[in-house]
């Protein structure tokens, strides 16, 4: 499932003087340390009014998701890794460790290894990777992550895999490039998919 990512950016991100004023009040929230806004965010300014539709989805994805932070960011770098989207990778790996999360069990769980976790995070990525492999989960995932998820969290699952694998697809494809130096070296991809957990 690796992607490739061009050298170079295939679109440009815009420049903020270019943006409709309801477009930068959507993008408030989203703009880093030195006030720029995110490249990911400014790239998809290109189609403003699907940007800031996709903003309320992704809010709820990032920000109001009922599954625990560090585990939901598990899943996203695992996302990340296997489509070698350098950029989501990046921006989560920083988020990641705002979690309490190290950089041996990102880097593990990165690479399909479920040693070490707990058994919901094991269930989860797991999920992860059926999910990208068959677009389902059989019956006998369904009823280990039953057993840990209420309906509700099994549905942002579901929605967290969608979220980060339509990013990891538009940074692959337009080019979006990684701010600064990455926090923590992107893992080769593996051919290790969907272990039992």
């Amino acid at each position: 499932m690796s992607g490739e990512v061009p050298e170079k950016a295939r679109v440009r991100p815009r420049d903020e003087g270019e943006l409709q004023e309801k477009t930068l009040a959507s993008l408030a929230p989203y703009r880093d340390g030195d006030g720029r806004i995110f490249t990911i965010w400014s790239t998809l300014a290109h189609h403003e009014d699907a940007l800031r539709r996709f903003l309320v989805f992704g809010n709820h994805v990032l920000g109001k998701n009922t599954l625990p932070l560090p585990s939901r960011e598990l899943m996203i770098l695992r996302i990340a890794a296997r489509a070698q989207a350098a950029y989501e990778w990046d921006q989560h790996v920083r988020i990641a460790r705002r979690a309490g999360l190290t950089d041996d069990i990102i880097l593990a769980a990165a690479a399909g290894d479920r040693d070490g976790l707990d058994e919901l995070d094991r269930v989860l990525l797991t999920a992860t990777d059926s999910l990208l492999d068959r677009q389902s989960v059989d019956d006998e995932l369904w009823g280990r992550m039953a057993a840990l998820l209420s309906t509700e969290q099994i549905i942002d699952v579901l929605y967290t895999v969608g979220q980060y694998l339509t990013i990891a697809t538009v940074i692959n494809t337009l080019g979006v490039q990684v701010e600064g130096d990455l926090a923590l070296p992107l893992p080769e991809p593996t051919d290790q998919k969907e272990e039992a957990a």
